[in-house]
């Protein structure tokens, strides 16, 4: 990777589609907290910028005198005119990371294009030039007509309307920058929607590194950051440079214009105020109902600070034992694509307590190997409980001295023989951004 110009460019070691000019092919349609201030749109469609309008030279992307020329749609089977069902689940499964990282931001993850039916891709750029607090995000095509990145973006632009042309549009290549896997386009997606909500790179004082990737870690439990690269670790999450020298991702991303507070989840965060537990006929806990999920974030009183579990938000949920055995898991990340079934890209990662309705600690949940599921199965007496959600909270970099990583985000509640606490009356509580909800597109493409 590389800056220049304003610009911040991710470099990684592309499948040509065909034309954007033949049949454009449709995106599932998907929204992770619809009627959000910002909105960042993920475009897998193609485009023709030939005949954009720009100052600097008709088709030129900003300031670059650089012109993308026709942008295929993405594609793994090299037909730009359809996605297949591998391309349908790759499209998914990176709006799903990409909803991961931008959970409880007053941000929406979007595949639905804003822009009107029957615009020509000329009029969709302007379209999205002069709207606020809006990026466009582009997965398709070969770095060829830039040069060796994996992705690239103006920085700071996404606040602005009737930016300059091309500022509100920055770009993942598949086929010879990230690959066409969903892991690594988000990675350098979610990395390059960060410089246009005005981030910089998290790099290593300790050794120079300007794009850090928190030494290659790689497997369970592994963190690297999202302003750096993360396309080998378990998590990419926000990070906390280190102390007087690297920027906290979380707050400068809240010093973003119009971008408003962290959002709450609209679960109780005290023992008064716990969140009855839904459950079904069964005894088992309802992952249809979303009540039943929630998000962590770092505390404005607390400087957005990423290390320690009470600077983040906690959240309770009370419930019923009827005497016998019972499950209660805590599951790290959205299940918006599958009900039950945590999407990909966690970046939260959680502890889960057990207390008696009455403030005595009963225990903590074990967290298995993949450290994305926190599980307590035991034996209560007959009774109401609580069950606490909180931020793990302590991951330091033992690589780079002082970087600290976010453990924040999203989490849902499964379980089994879980009784509900009688209500007074009639619970209605929807949390913020709590649904991701699926739209239809509304046209094709011009």
């Amino acid at each position: 990777m590389r800056s220049n110009r304003g610009l911040f460019i991710s470099a990684l070691a592309i499948v040509f589609g065909s034309s954007a000019l033949a049949q454009s092919p449709v995106a599932p349609g998907l929204d992770s907290n619809f009627g959000a201030t910002y909105n960042l749109f993920l475009n897998f469609s193609g485009l023709d910028y030939r005949n954009v309008a720009n100052p600097n030279g008709i088709g030129e992307w900003g300031g670059t005198n650089r012109s993308p020329g026709i942008v295929p749609a993405y594609t793994i089977d090299g037909d730009g005119t359809t996605f297949n069902l591998a391309e349908t689940q790759a499209i998914k499964d990176t709006w799903a990371r990409f909803a991961n990282a931008y959970r409880g931001f007053n941000i929406n993850v979007t595949t639905v294009d804003p822009a009107a039916a029957g615009l020509t891709d000329a009029q969709r750029i302007a379209f999205y030039d002069q709207k606020q607090y809006f990026g466009h995000t582009i997965f398709g095509g070969t770095n060829t007509w830039y040069g060796s990145a994996g992705g690239v973006s103006y920085v700071g632009t996404a606040q602005n309307a009737n930016t300059f042309s091309g500022g509100h549009t920055n770009w993942v290549f598949p086929v010879n920058g990230t690959g066409t896997s969903a892991k690594t386009m988000s990675a350098a997606g979610i990395h390059e929607d960060g410089h246009i909500l005005g981030l910089s790179h998290q790099r290593d004082e300790s050794n120079g590194n300007d794009y850090s990737n928190n030494n290659g870690a790689t497997g369970n439990g592994s963190y690297a950051p999202i302003m750096g690269t993360s396309y080998v670790s378990q998590r990419g999450t926000w990070r906390q440079g280190s102390a007087g020298i690297n920027a906290n991702d979380v707050a400068r991303i809240q010093q973003t214009g119009g971008i408003g507070a962290l959002l709450d989840d609209g679960r109780g965060h005290s023992f008064a105020t716990a969140t009855p537990i839904a459950v079904n006929a069964g005894g088992f806990i309802d992952v249809n109902n979303d009540i039943n999920k929630g998000f962590i974030m770092p505390k404005a009183s607390s400087g957005y600070t990423a290390v320690g579990q009470n600077n983040y938000t906690k959240d309770y949920f009370a419930f019923r034992a009827g005497g016998g055995s019972l499950t209660l898991t805590v599951n790290d990340g959205n299940d918006f694509l599958t009900k039950g079934t945590a999407d990909p890209g966690a970046t939260m990662r959680s502890v889960l307590n057990i207390y008696t309705s009455s403030g005595s600690f009963v225990g903590s949940a074990l967290e298995d190997s993949t450290t994305l599921v926190h599980s307590f199965t035991g034996t209560l007496f007959q009774g109401d409980y609580i069950a606490e959600v909180l931020s793990y909270g302590e991951y330091i970099s033992g690589y780079e001295p002082g970087a600290r990583y976010f453990n924040m985000g999203g989490y849902f509640l499964t379980g089994s023989n879980i009784r509900a606490v009688p209500e007074p009356g009639t619970l209605a509580v929807i949390g913020v951004g709590a649904l991701a909800l699926l739209r239809r597109r509304r046209g094709q493409r011009g």
